[in-house]
């Protein structure tokens, strides 16, 4: 119970400190993990070769891990911490500006919180009312004997007793009163956050060694859920707006205020569209370690591979069949080890910083549930000239998006050697469900139409992250059924973007570029075709048609400009009838239009979308 000789003595200002200095801590801890993880790890890497250094470069790894964890564990503390200060002071203002009040009035504040008043009013028989003596109460509760509910005739008597005080002629008693129930009202305001937040704080124990485990990244998450609950009313999330209204109540918060958010709501902050790259990275990092955590924990903890065959009985005979059992035991492991790839291969990327110039990771997106989600780029797209989103397809996931990035990560290169000395961005953009089939799957608008809204929202937050259209030249890169959304995102909403690459289309949803937003001079088209003179054949494209993947409308075929039919049918990108800009290709594969060639030269069909990402339009090579 906090007592007034408590409330007095109480300097909310000592546990501020507190809070400020686990985030300088935080901080530290923060910076030691980048120059580990990304300048040390990565000099090492490009540099040393061997068993010894892979080793180290292990151990660098661990000691990264346990830098981020301190990170994680001290921006917890400290949004408990500040949490605690604010209701503190809030408690404690109440109090002080009471007690200065019974001060300008000449009453006294006693050790026991009532307050005693002096004579006052009107002389009666000719006497003034005496003065007094009045405790207060707390939202209607005394802060003297517990008032039993279940008694009527108690409650009677404390309610007639309370109008007669009421009816105290003596001015200054109703003063007192009021000063008294405000004081009540603080100690218990005070009494109700120290008994919250202590046990919480007392709760925010690491053990005792230099091994940071699956297990203690399990606490953080379990520690951050409970400060999370006590802290609402100090953190309290926005609904789900716009990106415009998300970054303008982002930029009203102290930045103290953005450190507590990052710190109990990774999660949220991580993919609240809008806000700065930095912010959405560092809570994204956390949320990919607690989830690394939690998977590996439970792959640890998956019981012993059941038997795969049982007999069943099928009427008079019996017969060998696949266990479900099994069956889910498989699925489970296999969703695992997926995600947990996945996982390893992002983290990959962050060690890859600095290595052959290559610039900063920002993870702008994560979630492993389902078959998972993420968001990466190369270098910060909030201060880009020259952005590229690019919009994967059928069969992605995160256990696969090792091979995404590395696209992207060509991309850059690719067009950073196009437009050296300018500040370019390239995204990975695994924002969706994408098919895992290319039959029946794939063949389906639904995946587009749910993917797209997406789309559309993430550009619109990059675009106002950036700020605003001109800030940023901004290319979309669709490949596959990636392109797919990316019509679909174009045709029915205001696409954030100037450029759009559709790389081994099945269709856009629309039978002519210009029906896109950009507008036809902004659509390029890249696929593998035997009208294309280049060994081999991506069928994708046809296979789109066949699926109804494109836009129909009457047309003419032509060859080289020239007719050589009409019919009613379906356009895709790659299609002359449909109007883009039809870019030459070197590679052969459906999947190899990122591909380089001997000592990493990067090929024409590589370098041709880069000169679209940079804006070098005249250099692209067309058909």
């Amino acid at each position: 119970m906090v007592d007034v000789a408590t409330m007095r003595e109480l300097d909310t200002e000592q546990i501020a400190q507190a809070a400020d200095g686990y985030h300088a801590i935080g901080k530290m801890a923060d910076e030691a993990k980048e120059r580990v993880t990304e300048q040390i790890v990565g000099a090492m890497g490009k540099s040393l070769d061997g068993e010894a250094a892979q080793t180290a470069i292990k151990e660098l790894r661990g000691l990264g891990s346990n830098f981020h964890y301190v990170q994680a564990e001290c921006g917890i503390i400290c949004a408990a911490l500040n949490a605690l200060t604010a209701e503190l002071r809030a408690a404690k203002k109440k109090f002080d500006t009471a007690e200065e009040d019974a001060r300008s009035a000449h009453f006294t504040v006693n050790s026991d919180g009532s307050v005693t008043y002096p004579p006052g009013g009107d002389e009666v028989d000719g006497k003034r009312p005496e003065g007094g003596t009045t405790r207060g109460t707390a939202k209607g509760h005394s802060t003297g004997k517990p008032i039993d509910p279940a008694a009527d005739a108690n409650k009677l008597a404390d309610s007639i007793e309370r109008q007669t005080a009421n009816a105290n002629p003596n001015p200054n008693h109703g003063k007192a009163v009021d000063i008294a129930n405000r004081i009540a009202e603080s100690l218990k305001e005070a009494t109700e956050a120290d008994d919250k937040w202590a046990p919480k704080l007392r709760a925010l124990k690491a053990d005792d060694d230099l091994h940071v485990s699956r297990k203690d990244w399990g606490d953080v998450k379990n520690d951050m859920r409970r400060i999370r609950k006590g802290a609402a009313d100090y953190l309290k999330l926005p609904g789900k707006g716009s990106p415009e209204e998300n970054a303008a109540w982002w930029k009203k918060l102290s930045k103290e205020e953005r450190d507590d958010y990052i710190a109990l709501h990774p999660a949220a902050i991580g993919a609240m569209e809008g806000l700065p790259a930095e912010a959405r990275d560092e809570a994204n990092r956390t949320v990919l370690a607690e989830a690394k955590a939690q998977y590996s924990l439970q792959r640890s903890a998956l019981p012993p591979e059941p038997e795969k065959y049982v007999w069943e009985d099928h009427g008079n005979n019996q017969a060998l069949v696949v266990s479900d059992s099994w069956k889910k035991w498989h699925e489970r492991r296999d969703q695992l080890d997926g995600s947990l790839k996945g996982m390893r291969a992002i983290e990959a990327r962050f060690e890859a910083t600095g290595r052959d110039g290559l610039p900063p990771a920002y993870l702008l997106g994560f979630s492993a549930e389902g078959k998972g989600r993420a968001i990466i780029a190369n270098g910060n797209p909030d201060t880009a000239d020259h952005t590229a989103v690019y919009v994967p397809g059928t069969t992605s996931k995160l256990e696969s998006i090792d091979g995404d990035i590395k696209r992207m990560t060509g991309l850059w290169r690719a067009s950073q050697a196009e437009a050296p000395g300018k500040d370019i961005s390239t995204i990975t953009w695994l924002g969706y469900d994408a098919p895992q089939t290319i039959v029946p799957e794939a063949t389906q608008k639904g995946w587009a139409e749910d993917g797209a809204p997406e789309l559309n929202r993430y550009l619109d937050g990059l675009e106002t992250a950036q700020g605003g259209a001109e800030a940023s030249h901004t290319t979309v890169v669709g490949h596959s059924y990636g392109s797919t959304v990316v019509g679909q995102a174009s045709k029915t909403g205001d696409l954030a973007a100037d450029d759009i690459v559709a790389v081994g289309s099945p269709g856009m949803l629309v039978p002519n570029a210009g029906d896109l937003d950009t507008g036809k001079e902004h659509v390029w088209s890249e696929a593998v075709g035997a009208d294309q003179g280049v060994k081999g054949f991506d069928y994708v494209p046809a296979g789109g048609k066949f699926a109804g993947l494109g836009g129909w409308e009457w047309k003419v075929d032509t060859r080289n400009g020239v007719p050589i039919g009409a019919e009613y049918g379906q356009n895709v990108p790659s299609d002359e009838a449909f109007g883009a800009k039809r870019m030459k290709v070197d590679t052969s594969t459906h999947s190899g239009y990122w591909d380089t060639g001997p000592q990493g030269m990067p090929s024409q069909s590589l370098i041709n979308q880069a000169r679209v990402v940079v804006g070098k339009y005249d250099d692209v090579e067309v058909d």
